[in-house]
């Protein structure tokens, strides 16, 4: 496990935005927001056992690894409603940085992803709901 997690980390390191690894084997997603992300999940259950590293992981993140059955999760950037979700989920968490929130682009509210996670108290369905939200919000 600690191996995945080193290789997950070097990906960011090499300015990929997120990565999962298991038995180092390592696959890694490039972009802005979740979109990264959720192209790397391919629905419930997708990411068993895996290690996953992301420059940011608030409670939408958190809600969607969560739902991927990762085992362990690491983010440059944490917000405290991941850290609860990772903890409720028995997901091993670690973070460099830890926030009240995730704020959106502008820098004046909350990231609409974080918004729409804040409705939420279970895991499932959540690579849909995000998958929806942003189709949504790229209109």
């Amino acid at each position: 496990m600690r191996n995945d997690l080193i290789k997950a980390k070097a990906s960011l390191s090499e300015g990929h935005a997120c990565a999962v690894c298991r038995d180092g084997e390592t696959v890694y997603a490039d972009g802005r927001g979740i979109a990264p992300l959720l192209s790397l999940v391919s629905g419930p259950g997708g990411l068993e056992g895996y290690t996953a590293a992301d420059r940011v992981i608030g409670s939408a993140a958190a809600y969607i690894l969560v739902e991927a059955k990762v085992r362990e999760a690491y983010a440059v950037t944490m917000s405290e409603g991941a850290v609860r979700i990772f903890a409720d989920h028995g997901v091993v968490a670690s973070y460099q940085k830890l926030t009240a929130f995730i704020r959106n682009r502008a820098g004046d509210g909350l990231c609409p992803m974080e918004e729409r996670a804040l409705g939420m108290d279970s895991p499932e369905g959540a690579c849909a709901i995000f998958r929806a939200r942003l189709a949504e919000l790229k209109k």
